[in-house]
């Protein structure tokens, strides 16, 4: 505890201005002990850092820095030195080959990182993902300990520190090269992003960028259709602005979002079958009328009976003019 100790102090001792960590708590045994560290770590920083631990929704305890940087992590030597330098907010310098990628990164980065104390490599490469964290808002960070959540790993097929985990299904292992994955998430195309990443760019107000994304692809992307499906209204609610949007301009692509979810009806949530039918009638493709009537005809609730009907209104009157 001595050398951290005076980690922490040397750092802030070097500090201009204070910084703000927020603890998100769980009420595991592991939250409780990463609760214990921040108090030690803003203890011994004094007014420099300012802590603020609440409540979190999410099912793993984390801290997370002003830039979004997160850290699924009780730090110890090595993990702290990570965490003190995401909380400064200055980027250090890197590379032009680590750098130049960022300058055609123009959508969210999802990229999930597993470390292990004792790892050799991990300090490195952590270090780099945490420089382009703190470079441009694009990247989203998540560094996890994977030997204080090795559920998590598992669940993940996390084998070795580190690994590197991309929008939820690339992944890279051991001495990896930061650039060279770099330059794949740059130049991935926008309807490879998982439902994560535009779920993410959606709740940033980004509707209509997707909007513009699907467009110009003139096809539906199958993340977009994932977030309409939620079961939670919160999720869909910005899939919903982006077919809006889309209905002006490419009712076919609407139309085409309708049909593969409504193929899936007897799978969804009530309450998300309802947006789907709307989608439907949004469309103006009369297409969608048989499937809204065998609807009709089966068991549905007031709510469900209600949508199918308005969106056979609306579609049956586009029909007729």
């Amino acid at each position: 505890m001595a050398d951290i100790n005076t980690t922490i102090h040397s750092w802030a001792t070097d500090l201009d201005t204070p910084r703000v960590l927020t603890l998100h708590t769980t009420g595991t045994p592991a939250s409780d002990e990463m609760k214990r560290f921040a108090e030690h770590l803003a203890g011994k920083a004094g007014e420099t850092l300012a802590l603020t631990i609440k409540k979190g929704e999410a099912p793993l305890p984390f801290f997370e820095t002003e830039q979004g940087l997160r850290f699924f992590a009780l730090p110890g030597e090595k993990l702290l030195d990570l965490l003190l330098y995401a909380l400064t907010g200055a980027p250090e310098s890197v590379p032009a080959n680590l750098a130049a990628p960022l300058e055609t990164l123009a959508l969210p980065a999802t990229l999930d990182l597993f470390v292990a104390e004792f790892c050799p490599f991990c300090p490195r490469i952590a270090r780099q993902l945490i420089t382009l964290g703190l470079m441009t808002p694009h990247v989203r960070l998540s560094l996890y300990d994977g030997t204080l959540f090795t559920e998590e790993a598992e669940r993940r097929g996390v084998k070795a520190a580190p690994t590197l985990i991309y929008d939820g299904d690339m992944r890279w292992s051991g001495q990896f090269d930061v650039a060279s994955v770099m330059e794949v998430v740059a130049g991935r195309s926008p309807e490879e992003l998982s439902p994560d990443a535009l779920r993410a760019l959606l709740e940033e107000g980004g509707a209509s960028r997707v909007t513009a994304m699907v467009a110009e692809a003139k096809k539906p992307f199958k993340s977009l259709n994932t977030l309409l499906a939620h079961e939670k209204w919160s999720v869909r609610l910005g899939a919903m602005v982006v077919m809006e949007e889309l209905a002006e301009t490419h009712p076919s692509v609407v139309s085409q979002t309708a049909t593969a979810l409504l193929e899936e009806r007897d799978t969804l949530d009530p309450s998300a079958l309802g947006d789907i039918i709307y989608v439907a009638g949004l469309s103006g493709d009369p297409v969608h009328l048989v499937t809204l009537k065998s609807i009709l005809e089966g068991p549905c609730d007031d709510a469900l009976r209600e949508a199918a009907e308005e969106a056979m209104e609306e579609l049956e009157g586009k029909a007729s003019r």
